[in-house]
């Protein structure tokens, strides 16, 4: 698999990942003593999605993890300019997210973590 090829796999997984949080996943804005995030948390069965973006810099870091079964697979922080770190872990873990992004019956069965 090439470098771009990878990067490509990665932002199809993130944009999925992404549009589960959206629809899914519990908001709220964290004060810490580095600055303000937005942040949205789901968990359901095996996957833990969770996703950090920085309010308050221009650069508006954005940081996605997702797990599965407790062990993190992909891991993705940008900014307006792109990709600044990324991990993929490729496996069977990718059809089941995208499974999971398909059915809409899930929507209402996520449960936001604390």
């Amino acid at each position: 698999m090439t470098n771009a090829d990878r990067t490509e796999r990665m932002r199809a997984l993130s944009k999925l990942a992404l549009g589960i949080l959206r629809r899914c996943g519990e908001r709220c804005t964290l004060d810490r003593a580095d600055g303000r995030f937005r942040a949205y948390d789901v968990s359901h069965n095996e996957f833990s999605l969770s996703f950090r973006r920085r309010v308050d810099d221009a650069d508006r870091l954005a940081t996605l993890v997702v797990k599965f079964e407790g062990e993190m697979v992909l891991a993705a922080s940008w900014t307006v300019d792109g990709f600044v770190r990324r991990t993929l872990k490729p496996g069977a873990w990718e059809d089941l997210l995208r499974r999971y992004d398909r059915i809409p019956a899930l929507a209402g069965c996520f449960k936001a973590t604390a």
